[in-house]
């Protein structure tokens, strides 16, 4: 299954529980002497890239990302210095094209392409740091832009956001004065359904319209 915008897949927290148990010995013995991982490299000749490749794998496929420092935290506690020669060969190793990284703001996180897009990589960085505001703004634009509907506000309440209505409350009264976010506004439709649309996509006119078919016409006129 692949994450898109309206996925009803889990985004947990990256730093799930969830994995391969021996494969989590195996990376937590990555930072140990040559001579004490001798034994365990010949009955799991896989290379440690790979290892790690597969455990990011496993998480993108639960709707997780992975934060480059949850390996440089116990369980795992590998140094610096072998982490990123590791990170290193995994993003060049061909086998392994289809894992990639995206940047946030508190931290570097990789996931495959596999079973999730880059657009739901980018809303689960939003909600792993809590950027609720961003979060808000960026599916309201993606959904004027790519399908054009306006965006229902109950949405937020579903994965991978699971925002409070207290939560989303706070952000649309900040979202309100706030230049980033000047072109999100409001609409509802006659049945009192809030949504929110993007001017940079769709008039005030064409986003009443839309949310008025969705939750109303449509039902009238099946």
């Amino acid at each position: 299954m692949t994450y898109v915008s309206n996925d009803l897949a889990a985004a947990e927290d990256v730093h799930g529980d969830n994995v391969d148990s021996q494969k989590r010995q195996w990376l937590h013995a990555l930072h140990q002497p040559v001579a004490h991982r001798s034994s365990s490299l010949i009955q799991e000749p896989t290379s440690p890239e790979s290892i790690v490749a597969d455990f990011i794998r496993q998480h993108s496929a639960s709707g997780q990302l992975v934060a480059r420092s949850v390996f440089l935290l116990p369980p795992y506690s590998v140094p610096e210095s072998d982490l990123a020669t590791l990170l290193d060969a995994m993003c060049q190793h061909a086998s392994d094209a289809d894992i990639t990284c995206i940047q946030g703001l508190e931290d570097t996180y990789f996931y495959s392409t596999q079973t999730m897009t880059a657009n739901y990589a980018e809303m689960c960085v939003q909600v792993v740091e809590n950027d609720i505001c961003r979060a808000i703004a960026e599916a309201v634009r993606f959904d004027c832009q790519t399908y054009p509907r306006p965006y229902k506000v109950a949405m937020l309440a579903q994965p991978p956001y699971h925002f409070e209505p207290e939560q989303v409350t706070a952000a649309l009264t900040a979202m309100e004065t706030h230049p980033d976010y000047a072109d999100i506004r409001a609409v509802e439709s006659s049945n009192a359904e809030p949504y929110l649309f993007s001017e940079r996509f769709m008039s005030y006119g064409k986003a009443y319209g839309l949310c008025e078919w969705l939750e109303v016409e449509q039902y009238q006129n099946p």
